[in-house]
């Protein structure tokens, strides 16, 4: 089972050059992949994102959002939820960030994101994002793809 961050299963919903690549890992994956609850979040956040840089119309942000949550809600993907074991874990993963050698500067969501992989015991990391794949690593997760376009 792999953990999708925001940056690679936004490209399942919005079109983008690599967008094809994350749908075919989707496709070949045997397990459902897991997400955070706060990914729901972010992702709404997401598509407001494109429609405001033009990437896709407003209306388009709204059914495209409406579109995720079915699948959310669907089972589509596992959603572990933010517990006070992911919060727990998150100071963890702060910590064995920042006090690496060099040290792995993430961001809060980001750490809670990671957090949620961890205590989903998944393996695998999918992502596009640099601190998410740094930290990931750092954290004995495999990142997935192994090599961005």
């Amino acid at each position: 089972m792999a953990f999708w961050d925001t940056s690679a299963l936004l490209k399942l919903y919005v079109r983008e050059p690599d967008s094809e690549r994350f749908s075919q890992m989707m496709r070949i994956s045997a397990d459902y992949p897991s997400i955070s609850q706060l990914t729901l979040a972010e992702m709404h956040r997401a598509f407001w994102a494109k429609a405001f840089a033009r990437v896709i119309s407003k209306q388009r942000a709204e059914t495209t959002y409406r579109e995720f949550r079915a699948d959310a809600e669907a089972a589509v993907f596992e959603v572990i939820p933010f517990d006070r074991d992911v919060q727990q874990e998150f100071e963890r993963v702060v910590a064995i960030c920042y006090r690496a050698r060099p040290a792995v500067p993430i961001r809060t969501l980001d750490g809670l994101l990671l957090a949620s992989a961890l205590i989903a015991r998944t393996a695998e990391l999918v992502s596009t994002d640099s601190r998410m794949r740094t930290g990931g690593a750092l954290l004995g997760l495999c990142i997935l793809p192994d090599r961005l376009r």
